[in-house]
């Protein structure tokens, strides 16, 4: 797969993804909390067993990476996604989608303080913009919200979930190292979830005597649509493209999530978009394309300068 197509697929990714969380917030309205997580996995579990169909046999050889394997399935899916769907249900869509914007540049600052993964100048100052940007977005634009500790709850959520999502790569990027697909991490991660969330459904749906379920077609091929495309295809085809472009390139695409979520929000939900968001959506967005250009990324540059001041 060349580049040119993998990039041409990873704009179809950052739609689904960005797509999912004006869905999800729809979902929310019409679903059980628990019920809608076990669900949305459960699809996305069962379509990675079709996906990854021919490579079920690879299973961890060893406790070493059976903790690898826990830890990404327990903090980033079990944890991650019930604070995700928190936060969303309290706070905008497109606030949530500017705070996961800042995945990239919260990966790169674990990296740097869990591998001590060098950091130049351009990724701190990436880093810098980017919190910035969602601190506009968080605080309102007020220093007065920070001092009276006055935050929409909804938006500590989804930073919460920011940071089980960040820190699961290390768990994903210590088993990957040793070779463990991270397809197959995928699946184990949303069939452990599923079967963690059901006892929870089981309680929900028995405290309303089993009729809070809804009876839509639409909102079931909806909830069908986020636990196999965004959750289960998207994720997928995300760690495809890491594999081809790597990830500094990778993640100057999760700018376009904001983007897309905004514009849904308006067109769906009917959500203003607000000044603070846009000035936080520049800073963010600045902040991953600063973030992104690794330190190999730097040298190379600079080799290439000093190549074509050779003469020939």
């Amino acid at each position: 797969m060349n580049d040119t197509r993998i990039k041409w697929i990873l704009l179809l990714v950052i739609m689904m993804w960005g797509s999912n969380f004006v869905i999800t917030k729809i979902l929310l309205e019409s679903f059980p909390f628990w019920t809608l997580l076990f669900f949305r996995n459960l699809f996305a579990a069962l379509v990675l067993v079709w996906i990854v169909r021919k490579f079920l046999h690879i299973v961890p050889r060893n406790k070493q990476t059976w903790l690898y394997v826990l830890g990404a399935s327990v903090i980033g899916v079990i944890i991650n996604n019930a604070l995700f769907q928190v936060g969303l249900k309290y706070t905008l869509a497109t606030n949530a989608s500017l705070i996961m914007g800042l995945t990239p540049l919260a990966t790169a600052l674990i990296s740097y303080l869990v591998f001590s993964a060098p950091l130049h100048w351009k990724q701190m100052l990436g880093i810098s913009l980017g919190f910035f940007g969602v601190a506009l977005v968080v605080l309102k634009g007020s220093i007065q919200n920070l001092i009276l500790l006055s935050f929409n709850i909804g938006d500590l959520y989804i930073v919460g979930a920011l940071l089980t999502f960040s820190l699961s790569f290390i768990f994903i990027k210590k088993a990957t190292d040793i070779k463990f697909p991270p397809a197959i991490i995928s699946l184990y991660a949303y069939a452990l979830s599923s079967i963690c969330y059901l006892p929870l459904v089981v309680w929900e749906q028995t405290l309303a005597g089993w009729s809070e379920l809804p009876t839509s077609i639409l909102l079931w091929l909806m909830l069908l649509y986020v636990g196999v495309f965004p959750t289960g295809v998207g994720n997928m085809l995300w760690n495809r493209g890491i594999s081809i472009l790597g990830p500094g390139q990778c993640a100057i695409f999760m700018n376009g999530i904001p983007l897309v979520a905004a514009i849904t929000s308006v067109f769906v939900l009917n959500e203003p978009i607000l000044l603070l968001q846009i000035i936080g959506f520049l800073f963010i967005g600045t902040g991953v394309i600063l973030g992104s250009q690794t330190s190999k990324t730097v040298v190379a540059k600079k080799e290439e300068r000093e190549t074509a001041t050779i003469p020939s």
